[in-house]
């Protein structure tokens, strides 16, 4: 009897650890609606994340078409999105209150240098590179997802 209440007990533990847990991701607010790219380094200036920004968004269809939004997070400053928003508003360079740049960071722990983040409208990671990345690779990898598939097939850029 008292193994029952145990074991009852620590299940009721698990899944409240695993439902606090699932809340507290920062990027819990796009799920299921926005593919995020999250791009750190400690300064703006930084040269890897200048060539990574430009490359990601030198074909602007194609990144809105992957219903992809950019979130750049440099040093402690405030979070900057680029892409269309949640309410199809285009927004460039938008600093953002409600995702501070420390969540993020210790989230995904990075604390310092240059980073990039792939997380899919699951709102899982779908890749990570510690030096700029191919964005051919990327659109290639996000083309590859089954939501994507799905998505390809209503037209695009």
């Amino acid at each position: 009897m008292k193994l029952k209440l145990f074991l009852a007990g620590a299940l009721t533990s698990l899944i409240s650890l695993g439902t606090s847990a699932a809340q507290t991701r920062p990027l819990d607010v796009f799920k299921w609606e926005k593919r995020v790219i999250v791009m750190f380094a400690d300064r703006s200036s930084d040269p890897w994340a200048f060539s990574q920004r430009t490359d990601l968004l030198q074909d602007r269809c194609a990144f809105d078409d992957r219903d992809l939004l950019l979130l750049e997070v440099y040093g402690a400053d405030p979070v900057l999105a680029t892409g269309t928003w949640l309410n199809g508003e285009v927004v460039d360079e938008q600093p953002l209150q409600r995702i501070l740049n420390a969540d993020l960071r210790r989230y995904y722990d990075v604390d310092r240098g240059f980073g990039l983040i792939l997380v899919g409208k699951d709102g899982w990671e779908k890749r990570r590179s510690r030096l700029p990345d191919d964005v051919g690779q990327i659109f290639g990898q996000i083309d590859g997802m089954p939501m994507r598939q799905q998505e390809m097939l209503t037209g695009g850029c």
